[in-house]
């Protein structure tokens, strides 16, 4: 029994192996001009593979899914502080430019950049379950601590704001976007753990009925076919 990555993955190399006979043709093609005194005046034509398709048939033997993995705690805690500083708080600023807070939002993001918010899987969990409630206090806490550590004058500025009530909102509308890529992420972590056994021998294929076999067709694009590689006797100068 074979994995299907596996035949792809020898159909790929035997593309690449297709490119090395290429160039290697041509190196020799490019000897060849330069030693005859009548070709050393054109150019040179070169030997490349543009394109390539292969259609291959297989039948699907068995198929493994194994269970779902953990949710990535660490992307997604990254992918999490970056939305809140690149995009929570500059909205902020949305709108308010008369009560001058530019500094004091910038102080904020850099206090999150040098102090990420901690993650917590069990609220990641939840929000992915369709709870995000747990993920937003915390980080809506987390928030306010990093704005106490700045100096009196820039708080002063922000609590102009309702910060709570404008801040709430915006993090329940990001953690959404962020437990969707988290499920996105498990997804095709799960996929990639999948295993796929194919029979793709002839004799295997001529055994099985018409309709239950697979195919797939492999196009794999190299290069655009260059008609000349420049002048030999430039090569030679």
């Amino acid at each position: 029994m074979t994995r299907l990555g596996e035949v792809l993955g020898a159909l790929l190399t035997d593309v690449v192996r297709a490119r090395l006979a290429a160039d290697a043709l041509t190196a020799r093609a490019v000897d060849a001009y330069r030693d005859d005194p009548i070709l050393a005046s054109f150019s040179v034509p070169r030997v490349t593979v543009a394109d390539m398709t292969v259609r291959l048939a297989f039948s699907a033997a068995d198929v493994a899914v194994p269970e779902p993995p953990p949710l990535d705690v660490v992307r997604a805690a990254r992918q999490w502080n970056v939305t809140m500083r690149d995009k929570v708080l500059p909205r902020l600023l949305s709108g308010r430019e008369e009560l001058g807070l530019d500094e004091a939002v910038k102080q904020w993001r850099e206090a999150l950049r040098r102090d990420p918010v901690a993650l917590d899987a069990e609220a990641l969990q939840r929000a992915v379950d369709g709870d995000s409630g747990p993920l937003v206090d915390s980080a809506l806490g987390q928030l306010l601590e990093r704005l106490r550590a700045l100096p009196r004058a820039l708080q002063a500025r922000l609590e102009q704001l309702r910060l709570k009530e404008e801040l709430r909102p915006e993090l329940h509308r990001e953690a959404s976007s962020l437990a969707e890529q988290s499920r996105q992420w498990q997804a095709a972590e799960q996929a990639l753990r999948s295993r796929v056994e194919v029979e793709v021998t002839a004799d295997q294929l001529e055994q099985r009925r018409p309709e239950t076999l697979q195919h797939i067709e492999l196009t794999v694009s190299l290069v655009d076919i260059e008609e000349l590689i420049g002048p030999a006797t430039d090569t030679e100068a």
